[in-house]
């Protein structure tokens, strides 16, 4: 039978990787995963910041709506029995409940599980009366990484019709 030149019959052993391809291999990929750490914490703290400025803010549209539907005043306090809040009152790091105006019943509880900095303009909680109006003129909640270099930062800002506005960085202007 007739070979075509292209197909050899040689056979080859293979062994394995040497300790050398071994020892070059890993030191790309580590040098690779060097690179791409600082970036993914970026990345992840972007996601941690955003997620908690969304709870925030579903949790503030649906305060509105339950003191509509209930024809009752409310109010969001602040949680603060974790590890990372301060004792400022203007802390809301470890999270917010939503009660009646009295205190007398608790309707919902929104913990924070990640080290963040939530903090409101005002040091105690922000009234929401029974037509849905929250709070007052130039009331916010900034949203950001505990890590200032990381840069992560969200205003949520009421307006003089209750209405909140989401702004990238801690102010409203």
């Amino acid at each position: 039978m007739q070979t075509l030149g292209i197909f050899h019959s040689h056979k080859h052993t293979h062994q394995g990787f040497g300790l050398v391809e071994l020892t070059l291999v890993l030191t790309v990929l580590s040098s690779l995963a060097l690179l791409t750490v600082p970036s993914m914490q970026r990345v992840l703290e972007r996601g941690r910041v955003e997620l908690a400025r969304d709870l925030l803010l579903n949790d503030l549209q649906s305060a509105r709506v339950r003191a509509l539907q209930i024809g009752q005043a409310l109010r969001l306090t602040r949680l603060s029995d974790c590890s990372w809040a301060t004792s400022a009152g203007s802390d809301w790091s470890c999270g917010w409940q939503l009660q009646l105006a009295d205190g007398s019943q608790t309707m919902q509880v929104t913990p924070l599980h990640t080290p963040l900095s939530v903090t409101y303009t005002k040091t105690s909680a922000l009234a929401i009366s029974a037509q849905g109006d929250l709070g007052g003129v130039g009331e916010r909640w900034t949203v950001s990484a505990r890590t200032p270099s990381l840069n992560v930062a969200y205003a949520l800002c009421l307006n003089n019709a209750s209405r909140i506005r989401v702004v990238s960085g801690a102010t409203c202007s």
